[in-house]
């Protein structure tokens, strides 16, 4: 019965998205009932008020605009066609989740030398239901603000950038998921990170003062006699806000602005942020200096840099100078896996700042110094 079911969900599924309206109509009834057999929870989950309020927002714009452009008949017909496809597009796609195994795809694709496609459409069916849950409440969020369907009308630009972000956020988390997992094809573009120098890897929540700690490390091993080269990104606060990063030479104390939260709705390299060139020139300054026996500090990598981009070239080529001593790497708590897969660390401890807690400067220093035989 589920088979026959699931065929019925997707032939009718096809019609409804390519078909005439009035087969469209009918082909929707039998997807609806499809889904009721195969999976009844994910019926449920697709009708809920957020999702379907936002659909019908959708058909009523498009319907608008038409009826305004080519007549009400026209439009009424295109808006009843985007609400049957976002409808049935919604329920299909929530069966398609709950039934689909993303480690299956993930096993095939990599037996065929395509384990970056298989982790692209596991990540993909993994975060539908976040994107919908956050459609939903982005959509209720509109709404109470709203004194009006003008006013929310008003605010749709500005919705679609808020969707923007929170699916940046949870491509962002579902990434990092795959990598706890061990799965790191998407962060890492290609070789590794030559040279196996001690490594001591800070992570921590935000805002719970990596940056500070790092700091004084870099002045604590000053004081001890060993040269320190590379940078730390101090953030930029506006009404107690992050609204963008410095980034501040640890061996000249040279400043430049990396980054600011622009007006623009999309940033830099996929995040909410626009990077300055003479940032990244002071980075790659700082990390060029290192010599033998001395330290190099980055403090962060983020995904930019796991993809590659940003700071990545510059840390690549100051990690791979000889005789270093040790390298101190600051980066999120869900980064860290694909942080030491990049960098190939044969000797590296991770040590988890908490605010102000644990962590402190000294231990990360004796970390760093240890022998590690």
């Amino acid at each position: 019965m589920k088979r026959v079911a699931a065929v019925a969900l997707a032939v009718s599924t096809v019609i409804v998205l390519f078909g005439e309206p009035i087969n469209a109509v009918w082909a929707a009834l039998v997807a609806v009932a499809a889904v009721w057999v195969l999976d009844p929870v994910a019926l449920r989950a697709g009708l809920r008020v957020g999702a379907v309020l936002a659909i019908v927002f959708a058909a009523a714009v498009t319907a608008a605009v038409v009826a305004w452009a080519e007549g009400p008949q026209r439009g009424v017909e295109l808006g009843g066609m985007v609400l049957l496809r976002l409808l049935i597009m919604t329920i299909a796609a929530g069966v398609l989740v709950r039934s689909v195994n993303a480690e299956k795809i993930l096993r095939l694709t990599e037996r065929l030398g395509l384990e970056r496609l298989g982790l692209v459409l596991g990540l993909a069916l993994n975060s539908l239901p976040s994107l919908a849950h956050a459609s939903g409440d982005v959509w209720t969020a509109a709404r109470v603000r709203s004194d009006g369907p003008l006013q929310l009308l008003r605010r749709v630009p500005n919705l679609g950038e808020v969707l923007l972000s929170h699916t940046a956020r949870i491509a962002e988390e579902a990434s990092a998921a795959a990598s706890l997992r061990g799965h790191s094809a998407l962060t890492r573009p290609g070789g590794r990170v030559s040279g196996a120098v001690r490594t001591v890897v800070v992570t921590g929540p935000p805002g719970g003062g990596k940056t500070d700690v790092v700091a004084a490390v870099a002045g604590q091993l000053q004081n001890e006699g060993v040269p320190v080269f590379g940078f730390i990104q101090p953030g930029i606060l506006e009404d107690g806000e992050k609204v963008g990063f410095r980034l501040r030479d640890v061996a000249t104390g040279d400043e430049a602005v990396l980054a600011t939260r622009g007006e623009r709705r999309e940033g830099d390299f996929g995040t909410r942020f626009q990077f300055t060139d003479e940032g990244f020139r002071l980075g790659s300054q700082a990390l060029s200096r290192v010599v033998p026996g001395s330290v190099v500090i980055v403090d962060e990598l983020g995904p930019v840099e796991l993809r590659g981009e940003g700071h990545m070239p510059a840390v690549r080529r100051a990690l791979a100078a000889p005789g270093l001593r040790g390298a101190i790497i600051v980066v999120r708590r869900a980064l860290v896996p694909s942080l030491l897969d990049e960098l190939d660390a044969s000797d590296a401890v991770v040590i988890d700042v908490e605010n102000g807690g644990r962590g402190s400067a000294e231990e990360i220093a004796a970390a760093l110094l240890s022998s590690s035989s």
